[in-house]
This record gives C-alpha cells, structure tokens and sequence, in this order.
C-alpha cells in the first residue's frame, strides 16, 4: 500500500474492519499448510449475491481431525455474510460447522506429511472484502480488496499472509464486462450474455493478494525493457488520462529490476480500481485508487511503491502481522532509490527530510518502536513507523555498510526468502552474513526501541581548537551511532568530522585547520534520524 496523502483515510476507512487473526494463527500454522486454492465465483448485476466454490488442497503437519478456514458466515437477520451449502471431500461429505466466521471440519484422522482436497460450495452477500460498488462514472464493479483479513469476507481460506498459496479463479460474470485477475489469463470464453474468465499462478501467495477485477475497462499493453509484458486497465470514460498516467509503470519496473532482481511474475496489470487505498500491490495485478488517473501523472511514486511491493510485500512477506516494515518500509525506501536514480541526490535527499519530518510528527503521539508486539494485529500497524521510519532505518544501514554491500544484501534477501516469508531477524541474519558486520545493536536499537534521536549539541573554541558536546535527550536509553558534522567558519570554509556517540553526554577536543567557528551542521549528508532537542 501507498502511504502518502491516503495514510490517515486508510486508516480511517479501516477502523470498520474486523480485528486481524493474526494472534490465533500460531496453532493452525503449526499443523495445517494450504498448498493451493481454486476458488470459482459468479457475479450477476441483478444481485449483490455471489455463489462460489472453492477448492482447497492442504497439507497437514499433525495427525487432525479437524481443522478451520476462515469464512464471515451470517450473523442474526443479517442480509450480508457467507452461507456454505456443503463441504466434501472426493465426493464425500464432510460434517461442518459454520459459527464466528469460521468454518470447522470435522474430517477422518491425517497422518502427518498426508495432502487432502475438500471442496466448500457457499454463497452469499459480502460486506467487505469483494467491493460491489459503483465507479466514479457511476458504472457497477467487482473489486477484491482484501488486505489485511478481508478475504475471509468472500473466500473460504486461512487468511493469514504466513500460509502462501497458489491459486486460480474461475470467474463467471455478465459478458458486458472485462475480467482480470492475479497470475496468468489461461483462457477466456464469452457468450452473448456472460462471460468465464480464467487465471491461475505458478507462485503461491498470501491470500491478501488473491484478488480480481471485474468492470468496463479499456486495456493498453505495453512492455518493459526485459520483455514484461505490462498492461493499463483503466475506465473507458478516462481512457486517454489513465493510459497516459499508468504507462510511467515501466519505470519504476525496469529500474527494480536492475537495482533487486528480474520480475518475479508474469505480467504486471496496473488497473484503476475501487480500492479504499491509494494502491494496493496485488501480484502481478496491482489495483490504484480510481482518482489515481489525473492525465498529469502525479502518482508516479505511487506507482514506485506499489511496484516495489511485487519484490517485498508480495514474493518476500512477512511471516507475522508486526513485521510487516518488511513490506512497508522496504517498498517506502526503494521508491526513495527510484526517485534518486531517475531524479538525481538532490530530489532524493528532499523525500528523505520529507519522510523525517513525517516520522518526528508520529512520534510526538507516544514513541513506539518498529517492530510493536504491544499493538493489536489491525490498522493501527499502519503507521509513520513501519512505513516512514522503517525507510529510514535502510537508509540508515545503507550509509552504514555502503551502497555496494547494502545492495547485495537487498539482493541476497530477496533471493533466499522469495515466494516465502520473513521476520526481521532473518533480514539481520542476511545482511551480517553478506557484509561480515554485526549488526545486532544495530537493529535492537532502530527495530525494537521506540522514538528516535533527541540531540542538542555545544561548544566552545581556543584558536584552531575546539571542545563539542554532543548529548542525547531521548527518554530511552542512549544510542550508540555515528554522527557527520559539518564545521563552517566565518570566512565559509568547512570542516567534516565523523564522531562515534556512546552515551547521553559526549565530549569532544580536535584541532580545526581554521579559527572562527560560527556554525555546526549536525549529519550535513542526511544519513541519521534525527530530532534537534529544544529545551521546554
């Protein structure tokens, strides 16, 4: 997802949503593993209602004799929410119970390492999760929406980003319209009135990214420069914006491939959509706000973020909930590099004060660290930190390990945990192994502790020698970092030191080459998160 100027409404748009499963999920990813979901669903314009079937094979780890997938059922007298018909296995039924949006299967004892295929044949009118709504022009569609949990809203699954899929959708709509989906179009036939639409994947996923778009769509095709082949889905009505604005994607997609490693996927679909987030990074099909068509192309950094997330977000996610700066701040700092290699350090170096400042307004709220257990696994995850701050803590270790070393880990954490899930400490485990460094305090400190750097610094000057104190105000424990200063006399001439902080007061004497200090610059590369302290 995009934070910019859509953060705060995300936020507030989500409040609504159910609380994430994130904390019951342990168990089950203990003992069951879903291999792949084939999820059949019919849309009709006379009826929010969908039917669907979905097939689900798993792989279990435990001897069971029942397991759970995640499905809203109805709630009271509700019109909205999932009710599943049957449940079988081979032809078999199985006896199930539907309460508290789960579904529990009551199935012949597994063996461990055993594979078995249940189908569950359900409908219903989803709340959330499939968006039936009208555009902008007013014209009826069919979007997936379902980060973080919403694809229970509409899908039987284990809706967790720890258990990867792969997936096919089978969808059956009226022929008025186009049909794109995740994965591969395998095929498509059209009567006179409807129209079956089928794609599958070759890469398993998380089911956050398991989605389809359904609407009147003009569709341009294009290519990148390795021989992607990248497609604008966008309104009729905005034909000529939307193909304008969207066709910037092979940008951002040719530069991330240079930069990390070749296109994980096979194909990038950019599709204007009703999503209620500025993007949302669906492999291979990410879905734009439908305000993102403006015909002046102001969402290239939109479009930046959303790609970035094909690499990390999607291919290389998050085992739980409150890692996910893996995805978020991974995504917020490679659309800072692409702003940097297509616009030069200059534009680059503003984003990153930008993002600063973001990041120092957050945390005059209540500081928090990164990586938060203490929040609940919902929205609130979504915040400066995992986004903004998180960018900047690899800034922080790029300057640290150099641009060489700090690519090749990029590069090498990509390619072990791909089309599988992380933590934050198998991203430490990869990038000391790479560069050779020992970078625990290093994530204790910027990962695990909240706030940021409070520094006040003063001096004093004896001819060419002068004595600098450096203090820390941060209500936390003192940070151990590298500080650049820039010493600038009143003739202009300049002098750059590195000093090594320890602790909460730092003195420092060194000769100067020049008298006449009359100003210190504190990190005058941009390289630390920093906050000048101003006595209450």
């Amino acid at each position: 997802m995009f934070p910019g100027r859509f953060t705060l409404s995300i936020l507030l748009a989500c409040s609504m949503f159910a609380t994430l499963s994130g904390q019951e999920h342990q168990a089950r990813y203990a003992a069951i593993d879903v291999l792949h979901y084939r999820f059949e669903i019919e849309l009709y314009d006379s009826t929010n209602r969908i039917n669907g079937i979905t097939d689900v094979e798993i792989l279990f780890k435990k001897s069971l004799d029942r397991f759970e997938l995640d499905l809203v059922n109805r709630h009271g007298n509700s019109i909205t929410g999932m009710k599943v018909e049957r449940v079988t296995e081979n032809g078999k039924v199985i006896p199930f119970l539907h309460t508290d949006d789960r579904i529990t299967l009551n199935i012949p004892l597994t063996t461990p390492g055993s594979t078995r295929k249940y189908r569950i044949v359900y409908s219903g009118v989803p709340v959330d999760g499939l968006i039936i709504a009208r555009n902008k022009f007013g014209e009826r569609t069919f979007f997936g929406d379902n980060w973080p949990d919403r694809a229970h809203y509409w899908l039987p699954v284990v809706d967790h980003p720890s258990d990867k899929a792969t997936v096919e959708f089978l969808v059956d709509a009226p022929g008025h319209y186009e049909v794109v989906s995740v994965g591969t179009n395998m095929k498509e036939e059209r009567s006179r009135n409807r129209v079956v639409s089928y794609w599958k994947t070759s890469y398993p996923l998380p089911t956050k990214l398991m989605v389809i778009g359904v609407s009147h769509f003009s569709v341009q095709h294009l290519t990148s420069t390795s021989g992607i082949p990248v497609s604008s889905w966008v309104f009729p009505q905005n034909q000529e914006a939307g193909f304008y604005d969207y066709s910037i994607a092979t940008r951002p997609l040719d530069f991330f491939e240079s930069y990390i490693a070749p296109y994980p996927y096979c194909k990038l679909a950019n599709v204007q959509s009703k999503t209620v987030y500025g993007g949302m990074e669906n492999a291979s099909c990410i879905f734009y706000n439908e305000n993102s068509v403006t015909g002046k192309r102001t969402c290239e950094n939109l479009f930046a973020h959303e790609i970035a997330h094909q690499w990390f977000g999607d291919a290389v996610s998050e085992l739980d909930w409150h890692h996910i700066w893996l995805s978020e701040g991974f995504a917020t700092y490679l659309t800072d590099l692409y702003i940097e290699h297509t616009y030069g350090r200059e534009a680059f170096v503003a984003s990153m004060q930008r993002e600063r400042e973001e990041v120092i307004r957050f945390a005059r709220s209540g500081p928090s660290s990164i990586v938060d257990s203490t929040l609940p696994v919902s929205t609130a995850l979504l915040n400066r930190n995992t986004y903004q701050k998180a960018g900047w803590v690899l800034h922080m270790l790029r300057h640290k390990l150099g641009d060489t070393q700090f690519q090749a880990c990029i590069r090498s954490f990509y390619d072990q945990y791909k089309f599988s899930n992380a933590l934050t400490e198998d991203f430490r485990d990869v990038a000391e192994a790479v560069s050779g460094t020992e970078l625990d305090l290093f994530f204790r400190q910027w990962f695990y502790t909240p706030g940021h750097l409070l520094l006040s610094y003063r001096w004093t000057q004896k001819g060419k020698t002068i004595t600098l104190v450096i203090r820390q105000h941060q209500a936390q424990q003192p940070f151990q970092f590298p500080l650049e200063i820039e010493i600038v006399n009143r003739t202009g001439k300049s002098f750059r030191k590195t000093l090594e902080i320890k602790k909460s007061e730092n003195s420092y004497t060194f000769r100067l080459p020049f008298c006449h200090t009359t100003e210190i610059v504190p990190d005058p590369g941009t390289w630390l998160l920093y906050e000048t302290y101003s006595s209450p």
